[in-house]
């Protein structure tokens, strides 16, 4: 603790997190439409606003946790393989 006391907590779980602003400029560059949080906004798909352009992980909100954005990036690369491949 800043004070330095030590406390000790009983616990399941710690979840480390590393800031949390986005890095959007690609997105806007892109023209990628982001919320009021500078997140990007997606379908159920991971598609974007713009034709072709697929998003995944924590520049998309919601719950920023590693397992949530292996599964949107999956999402992500099957909509594009389906969107190359129509």
């Amino acid at each position: 603790l800043r004070d330095g006391k030590e406390e000790d907590y009983k616990t399941d779980a710690v979840f480390v997190a590393i800031g949390d602003d986005p890095s959007n400029e690609l997105a806007k560059e892109l023209g990628v439409a982001l919320d009021d949080g500078g997140y990007i906004i997606t379908d159920k798909k991971q598609a974007t606003n713009v034709d072709g352009v697929y998003s995944a992980g924590d520049i998309t909100g919601g719950v920023k946790q590693w397992i949530v954005a292996c599964g949107e990036g999956a999402v992500a690369a099957i909509s594009a393989y389906d969107y190359l491949n129509l």
